[in-house]
């Protein structure tokens, strides 16, 4: 008996389907509509998870870009939930139609032609269209014989042959016009994609089991059956396909970077890839790399020699980087031996590293411990090729764990330094331990990110002792501007010397007093006093006034007396006060105008100073804070740069670093881990030192004017590796 071509088992045509000619188009209609329906409440519900998981990932990211990347997202389809929903459907819609009209297919994409196309490349689009590839990939390894029903009982209702109907594709698709058509889009875009990716199975699984269910109900294909279920092996098999495919695009492009380099020493040239008949890369497939003649050295004998390279770099070598190891065993017998991938795939891990080598925001200590990962690293890209645009890969994971904790060692990090030493002790592991099983990454990932966590944690504690000092430093600063903002008004009057001395002083710190213990009451018979006090010093004209005053200076005196008890003014300083106010109000009673000594407006603030800087120390227990801010009547004057810094001071948020110059020390960094809410001073921690600092926003954005202070770059090393190398590729 003949075997059918493909893997469905054939019916008669008598019971291949019970649904009559003229019930199909209507059963393809309410089959379109119940997974309209359906697609649209699994969204529904699948959104406020999606709005957590961004929210959990917003708190943990180190960088600034990162959190409002996560936060901002998930505010937007916090916003736009229900506009998402009825976009899904209305795109399923279409693309439903569409697909009943096979023939008005959209014009496929052009395949990536030469360097000059390239420059033009979207790379955000790139990575959109991989996303989307995930969904399906990930919808056909967890769903595929729901999927393979489902496909050829849409097939049999429209018309058309064998499994044409790709209901995974259609989803994906719908998803991502969805986010376009609410305009989500860029990296937002991919982001939300990344992230239902982790969950499609769960929330459209049973979207395709309804819908198979509902067409088998109705007589569409019952006994539809697979001449064979896939096995665990072939489904493996099939997603470790599709990475290959999704990481395909980015290798390409990094092969391209490389084999247009001279070779000058910097990177070995190498020659085009071996294509198979569709003009794609031939994965798996060798091709000579420098030993005409032969045969490429088998897999095993590669990662023998690449052992003995790992395994005979000095473990605790902490000098200077010595150059690209990966160089040499290119121009070794091995590296010359190699099929063409494995060729090419160590040329673009050198040429990754030559970037990390001249990265000038990565310390010389970090460099030197990062350049022993050459081998390891190298291996773990010969073995999986995913690892180049996969950010979820342990070693690339491990790698960004690195670069967090290299961000806080600063350019200067000892050997002492709790954070170097745990990078070296990674470093170490790997370099003894690793051969080719990548949970080794997994593990150290885990510890590293503890080790980390422990230091934030130990930064925050540090930041709740130092807290509070700020947050009652700023009540006392705004208590001085409120004492300060009515006193003005009265001490631009002319006034007698002792007069002016007393509301400059005591009375002064009476109303700040009142200020911060928030007695109103207090605060008003304080205010009160002023003016009755102003009033009692100037000139009266006739003894009808005179004798109001005599009256009611008694209570006039009274509350002065209590306001200089409420500040147990000395004595001395009291009896000078009230000598001078006594030879005041007596030359007034009798007549005689007092003499004013300031005839000009004057203010209680000094002449405008120059800008400056004051700082002053606080001690805390074993701990201290540092309060940097700008003097009292400092000038700000308009510069090229003062926008730009104040703008970078505005966008800082929790968790950012900050560098600050220290001519006996070298470089400080410290991390944000407080923004006072009413005055926005900023509470800078750093978990291996005792001292925290606070910060005016006006004082910091002044040191970054003038190049004492800078924010500190926390992208990872590998990703701006990589996006250098695709910039250079771009330009080239």
């Amino acid at each position: 008996m003949a075997v059918p071509g493909d893997n469905v088992i054939r019916f008669p045509e008598g019971v291949r389907g019970l649904t009559a000619d003229f019930d199909r188009p209507q059963t393809l209609v309410r089959a379109r509509d119940l997974m309209t329906q359906r697609l649209r409440a699994a969204f529904g519900s699948l959104l406020p998870q999606l709005e957590e998981e961004l929210l959990t990932q917003g708190d943990v990211a180190t960088g600034r870009a990162q959190r409002e990347l996560f936060y901002g997202t998930r505010e937007l389809i916090h916003d736009k939930a229900l506009p998402l929903e009825s976009f899904l459907a209305g795109e399923w819609l279409d693309l439903f139609e569409q697909r009943l009209r096979p023939g008005d297919k959209a014009k496929a994409p052009r395949a990536i032609g030469d360097a000059d196309e390239l420059q033009l490349l979207d790379f955000g689009a790139m990575d959109q269209e991989l996303a989307v590839k995930a969904i399906a990939s990930r919808l056909r390894s967890g769903c595929d014989d729901g999927l393979f029903g489902a496909g050829y009982r849409l097939a049999f209702l429209s018309g058309q042959t064998g499994n044409s109907w790709l209901v995974e594709d259609l989803i994906a698709q719908s998803l991502d016009k969805a986010f376009v058509a609410a305009g989500v889009a860029g990296m937002a875009q991919v982001e939300l994609l990344h992230a239902i990716e982790r969950h499609v199975v769960e929330a459209f699984g049973p979207t395709i089991q309804d819908l198979n269910t509902f067409l088998i109900d109705r007589g569409v294909l019952p006994k539809l059956r697979r001449s064979y279920s896939a096995s665990a092996a072939d489904k493996k098999q099939s997603i470790e396909a599709e990475r290959v495919g999704d990481a395909a695009d980015l290798f390409a492009l990094l092969q391209k970077l490389v084999a247009a380099q001279p070779a000058d020493g910097r990177a070995a040239a190498v020659g085009p890839p071996m294509v198979d008949g569709h003009g794609d890369p031939a994965a798996g497939m060798y091709r000579q790399g420098g030993l005409p003649g032969s045969m490429a050295v088998p897999m095993e004998q590669v990662m023998s020699s690449l052992y003995s390279l790992q395994t005979a770099v000095p473990v605790h070598a902490t000098g200077p980087v010595a150059g690209n190891v990966l160089r040499e065993f290119r121009a070794s017998d091995t590296g010359q031996g190699l099929g063409h991938l494995h060729a090419v795939t160590v040329d673009i891990v050198a040429t990754l590293f030559d970037f990390i080598f001249d990265d000038a925001s990565v310390a010389d200590p970090i460099k030197a411990l990062v350049a022993r990962l050459q081998i390891p690293v190298l291996k773990v890209a010969m073995l999986d090729n995913s690892f180049f645009s996969s950010k979820a890969h342990p070693a690339r994971r491990l790698l960004d764990g690195i670069s967090r904790a290299a961000v806080r060692c600063g350019p200067r990090a000892g050997h002492d330094d709790p954070l170097y030493a745990r990078i070296s002790e990674v470093v170490d592991r790997l370099q003894n331990e690793f051969k080719q099983d990548t949970s080794l990454f997994d593990v150290l990932c885990v510890e590293l990110d503890a080790f980390l966590d422990g230091q934030e944690a130990a930064a925050d504690a540090c930041a709740v002792e130092a807290a509070p000092l700020v947050a009652e430093q700023e009540r006392r600063d705004l208590a001085t501007l409120a004492a300060d903002q009515v006193l003005t008004g009265w001490l631009s009057m002319p006034l007698p010397p002792a007069v002016s001395d007393l509301l400059h002083h005591e009375w002064r710190t009476l109303l700040i007093r009142h200020h911060l213990t928030g007695d109103d009451s207090a605060w008003g018979v304080a205010m009160s006093t002023i003016g009755d006090l102003v009033a009692s010093v100037q000139p009266q004209p006739d003894a009808k006034s005179r004798k109001r005053l005599a009256t009611s200076l008694p209570t006039l005196v009274r509350r002065i007396y209590e306001g200089l008890d409420n500040l147990n003014v000395a004595e001395d300083r009291r009896l000078a006060l009230v000598d001078q106010l006594f030879a005041l109000h007596a030359a007034v009673l009798r007549g005689a105008a007092p003499l004013m000594t300031n005839a000009e407006p004057t203010t209680l603030a000094a002449e405008p100073v120059s800008t400056e800087l004051t700082s002053e120390r606080i001690e805390y227990g074993d701990s201290c804070l540092e309060r940097i801010f700008l003097s009292p009547g400092a000038l700000l004057p308009p510069s090229a740069g003062s926008d730009h810094a104040q703008s970078l001071v505005a966008k800082l948020r929790r968790g950012d670093w900050l560098e600050f110059a220290n001519a006996e020390t070298g470089p400080l960094r410290y991390r944000l881990s407080w923004i006072s809410p009413q005055r926005g001073i900023l509470l800078l921690t750093n978990p291996q030192s005792p001292k925290a600092i606070s910060v005016s926003p006006e004082a910091l954005a002044l040191q970054i004017e003038r190049g004492e202070a800078s924010v500190v770059t926390v992208e990872p090393m590998f990703d701006r590796a990589v996006h250098r190398a695709l910039e250079n590729l771009k330009a080239a």
